[in-house]
């Protein structure tokens, strides 16, 4: 792959690696016919990134590899990799630095270099070069359809940036209700937590504040606060709106966000699971219920809709039909105390080496413990005595003393 970047691109291509470092610890990168994609998961699998940068984006842009070592035609390929987030946020840091002085950027992944070769053409003359190594992996894609969604409403990213300054920097998790007419945010409060010791916050929109408003379904969904943070950071920037699809409790909620025929990006957010949910619900009401003796009320929509389902993309066509048709939040025993609250997406690893032939016999030995390796090593100076080899040779000087 290779592609160039004017500074516009360059700056935008920099936010948007700031927004998936603070979602990801990885960075997946994925060149297509029709541009290059940029992709990141967390550490537990609750959310999924991806930006789409299309081909208008780029002053030039060529997805196959080619080979630098030695040309050959027939060796051209195209390159899906990784490689650490740190690595890659070394270059991009300085998002102020690079709108001032870099005019062009070149990005190029070769054949067998294993380099990710990035050059920034600055100002006066000045060039930095940069290599990062890589590890090649298979794509992982998330399988979703937007129009399987009953809930969909945006709005501009900094009328969401204003609504979560209510919310304390502490907070984790927001619930959103939506109605027919509004859509309610509070923070949430798991059901260990005594209520009376805890902020509430509560914040209201109303229909008219949104410019597409369509909600089929009222339902309750909680999710991460972290990520919503990131994805409004990237958004109110560039002055964008920020679509929101929803569907029912325990199912992902997607975010989305496009410029016209340039980029566009996806977020796909775990959300608590309906038990965990209607546990904590449940927990509030009846103690509310002893204090104000007022019968507990609960309603817990159910929908059934398409669930978005994370994969590998190499392996589409060994997996049957009956796993990729599976949900994609798992049930959830119902439990006094949870440690894992939020869902996890199903996602394959990619894998970073082919898999073993199944006809192949191969065990893999654990290794010897460090005491049993000691003792191995230095077997003879364990022993009583060490072993004295004969040498036969001529005696010049008997011994001094002798047997008496």
């Amino acid at each position: 792959m290779k592609c160039l970047l004017d500074a516009t691109s360059v700056k935008v291509l920099a936010r948007a690696i700031h927004c998936l470092a603070k979602i990801g610890d990885e960075l997946h990168i994925e060149p297509t016919e029709n541009g290059l994609t940029l992709k990141t998961v967390n550490a537990s699998k609750s959310a999924y990134s991806a930006f789409n940068f299309h081909l208008p984006f780029f002053l030039d842009f060529c997805h196959i590899s080619e080979n630098t070592v030695q040309a050959d035609p027939d060796e051209d390929t195209v390159i899906k990799c990784k490689l650490p987030m740190k690595s890659i946020l070394s270059v991009f840091r300085s998002i102020g630095s690079l709108d001032k002085s870099v005019e062009t950027c070149t990005i190029t992944l070769p054949l067998l270099e294993a380099l990710l070769i990035i050059e920034f053409k600055c100002k006066h003359g000045i060039v930095k070069h940069f290599n990062l190594r890589y590890f090649e992996c298979e794509s992982v894609e998330a399988e979703f359809c937007k129009n399987g969604y009953a809930s969909k409403f945006s709005c501009s990213s900094r009328f969401y940036s204003e609504t979560l300054l209510s919310f304390h920097s502490s907070t984790q998790e927001v619930t959103w209700s939506l109605a027919m007419d509004q859509v309610h945010l509070s923070n949430h409060i798991d059901d260990e937590v005594d209520p009376s010791k805890c902020v509430r916050t509560e914040v209201t929109l109303a229909k008219d504040e949104f410019v597409d408003f369509n909600v089929a379904l009222c339902t309750q969904v909680t999710f991460c606060l972290k990520e919503l943070r990131a994805i409004l950071a990237f958004a109110e920037a560039l002055k964008l709106d920020l679509d929101c699809r929803m569907e029912g409790a325990g199912q992902p909620v997607l975010f989305s966000l496009e410029k016209t025929d340039l980029y566009s990006a996806d977020f796909l957010l775990a959300t608590l699971t309906p038990n965990l949910d209607s546990t904590a619900t449940s927990s509030r009401t009846i103690n509310n219920q002893k204090k104000n003796d007022v019968p507990p009320q609960s309603d817990v929509s159910k929908h059934s809709s398409p669930v978005p389902i994370l994969r590998n993309k190499a392996d589409s066509r060994t997996v049957s039909c009956a796993n990729l048709q599976t949900t994609l939040m798992p049930n959830v025993p119902e439990s006094p105390c949870h440690t894992s609250r939020l869902n996890s997406l199903s996602l394959i690893e990619p894998q970073l080496f082919p898999a073993m032939e199944d006809n192949l016999d191969f065990e893999m030995q654990p290794p010897p413990p460090k005491r049993a390796r000691a003792r191995y090593i230095f077997q003879n100076c364990l022993k009583a005595t060490q072993e004295v080899r004969e040498v036969s040779c001529e005696v010049f000087a008997p011994d001094s003393e002798g047997d008496e």
